[in-house]
């Protein structure tokens, strides 16, 4: 099949798009974010970056691999990597795999959509439009999970359908298994796990014998590698952990960030301290969990009025933000704080359940409504390039607006062939995909009540995906000698 596949004169068009496009924009934000002596070499480094290699690295130095409350999945390239090279090799080989995996999955959408029926022309707009989505492709520079798990989601989803139209074995194994590294890289995926298992046993053509089979050939490769995880977290800690040691880090536990971030997702407000316009800045957090004041300037950000209710004054809240300069006081006893921080826990459980109590409709609603427009909003991301880059070019203003247009159409239109997909899609196997990516854009603000922007990132190919194949869906019915074009 695979050979079959680059024979095939499109396959090169696809593939001088990824190198061009992709690879156009890895360059640019290279320079722009990665050139700048981060510890791991080539790439830009973030908070969340030493909790996905500090642990292989310690395992390397025969101290086990902790903290381990990451599944392992971003540091197991590391890990191979690091076998045989430095920390900093490994690093700087890691952001070059994601450039890699990156243009494969470039090439990957454009035969995802052959395979939902879409023309060859329709494909290659798919390939070049997925390529120029710069909020994607930014994650290819960074240490974060982003750029592989949205590589291996489309890999995954492309292997599948593959499977759904030839019936091959070997195809569907290798999508479980890209299924199974993207939740090792991001454990909500999990879900979509289940959801893809659920639509072999739906819309494979056998005998349901036989889709219960192929569901349990396609979740084998999960099953063995969390099957390790589950005995390893075992052995460890005496307890069955299947997934991720909670989402927390170590860090974060022990702060008064914590308690601020709940109280906010329980009623709807920004969370992310790093976010000049966040509404945990009201409250004198701006500087990570050790809640210092710190320099970084504020963006209008003003008291969450819509976190007020009869038990909930302006006054406690103003109670609740002059606690922190007082945990955050260098000079303050290590007990003191300790007293600090308790007393501020107590206030925003107590505040959480009068909000949950007093005024359910915004706790349960309103309050996901909030936190899915800042989702949308890609709360907590800044532009591809910042104001004063630190090689100016023309192109930095462009790109950047270029970003936002991409964005909006995306999410919008995205949601509109979604809708249209479930209404009037003829393919079942369409609207289940459908169903999926409705399923990866809601669960992290509707379920987890969680906001940050760069979440949303793995599902901008998928929404792109919906767009194209539902306007290939609805062209076809008009025009009945495009039936059958999506033999790929």
């Amino acid at each position: 099949m695979w050979t079959r596949w680059l024979r095939q004169r499109r396959t090169w068009i696809w593939l001088a798009i990824a190198l061009v496009v992709r690879g156009g924009y890895f360059a640019l934000f290279l320079q722009e974010h990665g050139l700048h002596g981060a510890w791991y070499g080539w790439g830009a480094e973030n908070g969340d970056t030493p909790g996905y290699f500090e642990p292989i690295d310690a395992h390397l130095r025969g101290e086990g691999y902790r903290p381990d409350f990451r599944m392992p999945g971003y540091g197991l390239p590391y890990l191979v990597l690091r076998l045989y090279t430095t920390p900093q090799g490994a690093g700087t080989g890691i952001i070059f795999l994601q450039l890699l995996l990156g243009m494969v999955s470039v090439m990957a959408l454009g035969r995802t959509l052959r395979l939902l029926g879409a023309s060859d022309r329709m494909a290659t707009v798919g390939c070049f439009a997925y390529a120029l989505v710069g909020r994607v492709a930014i994650y290819d520079v960074c240490w974060f999970t982003e750029s592989f798990c949205t590589s291996a989601l489309i890999l995954a989803v492309h292997s599948w359908l593959a499977h759904l139209r030839t019936g091959a074995l070997r195809v569907l194994v290798w999508s479980g298994g890209w299924a199974a590294w993207a939740v090792f890289l991001k454990p909500v995926f999990a879900l979509w796990l289940v959801l893809l298992a659920i639509g072999i046993v739906l819309l494979a053509q056998a005998s349901l014998r036989r889709r219960l089979v192929l569901a349990g050939l396609f979740l084998l490769p999960f099953a063995l590698s969390d099957g390790w995880w589950i005995r390893r977290n075992w052995i460890m800690h005496g307890t069955f952990v299947p997934l991720s040691n909670g989402t927390i880090m170590p860090e974060l536990r022990r702060s008064p960030m914590l308690p601020l971030m709940r109280f906010l997702q329980a009623t709807g407000g920004n969370y992310l301290h790093w976010d000049p316009a966040a509404h945990i800045r009201w409250f004198n957090m701006r500087e990570g969990p050790r809640g210092a004041p710190g320099k970084r300037k504020d963006r209008g950000v003003e008291m969450p009025a819509f976190a007020l209710s009869p038990g909930i004054t302006a006054d406690s809240l103003r109670a609740l933000a002059a606690e922190m300069p007082r945990y955050s006081d260098p000079i303050l006893h290590y007990t003191e704080r300790r007293e600090v921080l308790r007393r501020i826990t107590a206030r925003c459980d107590r505040y959480i359940r009068t909000y949950r109590n007093e005024r359910p409709w915004q706790h349960h609603v309103m309050a996901r409504l909030r936190l899915t427009g800042l989702f949308f909003r890609m709360a907590g991301l800044g532009p591809l390039f910042p104001e004063q880059p630190r090689r100016p070019g023309f192109f930095t203003a462009p790109v950047n607006l270029l970003d936002t247009l991409m964005h909006w159409a995306l999410v919008v239109g995205g949601l509109v062939a979604a809708i249209a997909g479930l209404v009037r899609g003829r393919a079942a196997v369409l609207r289940w995909l459908t169903v999926l990516t409705l399923v990866g854009v809601f669960i992290h603000p509707w379920g987890l009540r969680l906001c940050e922007g760069r979440y949303l990132v793995p599902m901008l190919p998928f929404l792109l995906l919906l767009i194209l194949a539902v306007a290939s869906d609805l062209l076809r019915r008009r025009d009945p000698k495009t039936i059958g074009a999506g033999r790929a």
